[in-house]
């Protein structure tokens, strides 16, 4: 169990005992060589294929002039290949660059300025192709043959990088964040131990370009189990067509909203263990879908980019949902440390909101470019060892049972005239009105911050119009007229990006 430390909550001491994922793959390759790795329709891959593939494609990579510690971007639509590469970049010592296919190609070419990459690596069979004129070389890996002999190359260093993600930001200008191959170790490793052991697989819905998916790769491939390659949240032939559960999935809360409104699935029959994260979690949302659930186990898992995939998690039953409005994120996971702040980096007391920073083992390295407004600093400022901390910009308290509770980033608040609203509880009261099927809102920024909702009625709703002036004549009884909704878009579905996140702009565009 973790203790608590002074103001900082720590998790688990654990040694790490190889430097990277590739070491405990190769592993696998050689004790379960004819397992199959990667799932897809007509080109499984087993260990022994993806190991010796990856070996191949390494070698081409350093023929080609990649040396430790470069960049190379990779197009990283979901296929067994794009996986393969992925693994041959930290066999050559280098660093991936996942590149989202569905991307406007304005900030794929921003990336790419910004990452200048040796290579790009590509396949042939993309379903969807890079723009052309990327200004970058580009390899398919598809033409090169995976026969032949190759050159010892040595396994990657923990100080090594793994991979550059990048994330918007609050700004909107591309942040390219610096994942070292030991933090994704100890990631890997400790969401392997929380799994256990055995199983019959985990689908892999989100894009590599978001390390939200990774949960769904790299524990799963060091387990010895084969990861199931979807085409996205909308694949239910795939997500749904199994003959058993898988043995856990990673989801956000807004792609259940989804699977809620196109399959409203039985979850003991979709997987063992589900692991959800990415967003808050409602309380009200696990409730709604409580009685699906049965004995299917779930984890409340936060972690900013900055924090590689997961730093904090709470295991959870359904018959013992808290009496708050979100689930809990938890206690930080192995070789992790957590702190709640004033504004001067001074500790808060237990019950009172602070910003959250994350420490240990799991923090970036950096920024690509640096690291201008001062996210990253060193624990010993906090009290804690030398080392890496990361400001995480959510605010979060600390409970009276030692475990966390998030409660949103400043900016995601609505605050108006001296007012401030979680978006989560107007959604919460937006549910509450009859005639709605789901919710979200949106913070529109300018000169004066207002609100909008976006609304999808239920099959015998009223005219849209109407629902629109129900909704917001409603909610009117409900909040300071300040931050009540200045528009209410009644749409036919809560659009997801390609990270299976709530987005607001193509929301927008499903208006009737």
């Amino acid at each position: 169990m973790p203790a608590s430390i002074g103001q900082c909550l720590a998790g688990p001491v654990r040694p790490l005992t190889v430097a990277s994922v590739a070491d405990l793959i190769k592993r696998q390759a050689l004790t379960r060589p004819d397992r199959v790795a990667l799932r897809a329709a007509g080109c499984d891959r087993t260990f022994r294929q993806l190991w010796s593939g990856a070996v191949a494609w390494a070698d081409t990579l350093v023929d080609c002039g990649v040396q430790p510690g470069d960049l190379v971007a990779l197009w990283a639509d979901r296929t067994p290949d794009t996986i393969v590469a992925a693994v041959a970049v930290m066999l050559a010592r280098a660093a991936c660059v996942p590149l989202e296919p569905t991307h406007p190609h304005g900030r794929t070419r921003a990336i790419l300025a910004a990452a200048r990459p040796a290579l790009m690596l590509t396949g042939s069979h993309s379903p969807v192709a890079p723009p052309g004129d990327l200004g970058v070389t580009e390899l398919d890996l598809s033409a090169v043959p995976l026969g032949g002999r190759h050159r010892k190359l040595p396994l990657p260093r923990g100080d090594d990088l793994a991979y550059v993600i990048f994330t918007s930001g609050s700004t909107g200008e591309p942040k390219g964040v610096l994942v070292e191959h030991r933090s994704l170790l100890n990631y890997a490793t400790w969401c392997a131990a929380v799994i256990g052991a055995g199983g019959t697989g985990s689908p892999l819905i989100g894009s590599l370009g978001f390390d939200l998916s990774l949960t769904s790769l790299w524990p799963q491939l060091i387990r010895g189990e084969s990861v199931i390659i979807c085409g996205g949240a909308w694949d239910h032939e795939t997500i749904f067509g199994q003959d058993v559960p898988f043995s856990y999935m990673k989801l956000t809360p807004s792609m259940i909203r989804f699977f809620e409104r196109t399959k409203s699935p039985d979850y003991t029959q979709l997987a063992a263990f589900l692991i959800i994260g990415g967003e808050i979690l409602d309380s009200a949302l696990v409730r709604d879908i409580s009685g699906r659930l049965g004995g299917t186990r779930l984890m409340n898992h936060y972690g900013p980019t900055e924090a590689t995939i997961g730093c904090c998690a709470h295991e959870f039953r359904v018959g013992a949902i808290p009496a708050l409005s979100s689930i809990p994120i938890g206690r930080p996971i192995w070789n992790t440390r957590a702190y709640v702040v004033d504004q001067n980096l001074g500790p808060v007391a237990n019950g009172q909101p602070g910003e959250l920073l994350v420490a240990g083992l799991g923090v970036a390295r950096g920024y690509l470019r640096g690291d201008r407004k001062g996210a990253f600093l060193d624990e010993a400022d906090l009290g804690g060892p030398p080392g890496r901390a990361y400001r995480t910009g959510d605010q979060a308290e600390v409970l009276p049972d030692g475990t966390l509770l998030c409660l949103g980033r400043e900016d995601d608040q609505v605050k108006v005239s001296g007012h401030r609203v979680e978006l989560g509880e107007l959604r919460r009261l937006a549910l509450g009105i009859e005639g709605v099927a789901d919710a979200a809102f949106h913070v529109v920024r300018g000169g004066t911050e207002t609100v909008e909702a976006f609304i999808v009625p239920r099959g015998d709703a009223v005219a849209p119009g109407g629902l629109a002036r129900q909704v917001r004549k409603q909610l009117a009884t409900m909040l300071p007229p300040a931050v009540v909704p200045a528009r209410v878009h009644v749409v036919s579905g809560i659009a997801m990006n390609a990270n299976g996140k709530f987005d607001a702009l193509a929301t927008r565009a499903l208006q009737p």
